[in-house]
Parts: structure tokens; sequence; C-alpha cells
């Protein structure tokens, strides 16, 4: 948009809200405000899959998002502080004795109340896409 378009569209609001966008991939890693963005909240549901308690499968759209580091206590609204929790996890983060840290790429490290560390990869995901190369596929080397 043009300049003046943007100064008559800015004097309309009152407060904004960042929205940070990955350069490279064009996806929303982080925003202002305590809710994630409707597209921050599809990308996490498709990398989570389900409850990110090691063991536990409680589907993705039966959990809560939960900020790994609170967001009352400093933590941001990124990808990389969010996770899907079913709500006895939650409440197990929350309550209890158990610490769960994010240590990149969406791997979460529990740590039980006796210092064991469990470890919590992303889920493989349903859906794959590839480039097309016009050509026949590629035999396997066997």
């Amino acid at each position: 948009i043009d300049a003046d378009t943007a100064r008559e569209l800015a004097g309309q609001v009152s407060e904004w809200d960042r929205l940070f966008i990955d350069p490279v991939t064009r996806t929303p890693v982080e925003i202002d405000t305590y809710r994630p963005a409707a597209s921050m909240k599809k990308l996490l549901m498709a990398r989570d899959q389900h409850c990110r308690f090691p063991g536990c499968r409680r589907a993705a759209i039966r959990c809560e998002l939960d900020h790994t580091i609170d967001y009352a206590l400093g933590g941001h609204t990124h990808i990389f502080n969010l996770a899907h929790l079913c709500q006895r996890h939650h409440s197990m983060k929350q309550f209890t004795k158990w610490e769960v840290r994010q240590v990149g790429g969406g791997v979460l490290e529990w740590t039980s109340p006796l210092g064991r560390v469990y470890r919590e990869d992303v889920s493989i995901p349903a859906v794959c896409f590839t480039i097309d190369t016009g050509g026949p596929p590629e035999r396997p080397p066997f």
C-alpha cells in the first residue's frame, strides 16, 4: 500500500500488536499478545498433532496451547515457547514439580520431580509435500 493509505489506516486505531514473520518461510512466529494468531495456531496444531507430554497421545484439537515459559513471567507468544498440552498435563506442569523446556525445533525436554529427563520430539508429519521434478520417481537403491 502507499504511504498515505498506511497513515490513514494507522490513524484509525489506538493500539498495535506486532506480528513477527520468518523472512525465509514467511511463517508467523511471534505476536505481542497473549493469544497466538490463527495462523500460528494452525502451524502449532500441524507441528504438535497431540499433547506434548511424553507418551500422551490426546489429539492436539482436544488440548490447550501452553506457554512453556509463562507469559505472566515474561514468556513470549512465540512458536518455540508454545506447545499443546492436554488439560491433565497442563495442570501437572503448572501445579507440580514437573518442569519442561523447549530445546529448539519444537523439541521438549521434561524433567520429573526425581530429576529424570524425558525428551518429546516433534511428530512425523502426516502429510509431506515434495517438488515435482517432472521425471519418473527415482528407484530405491535396493
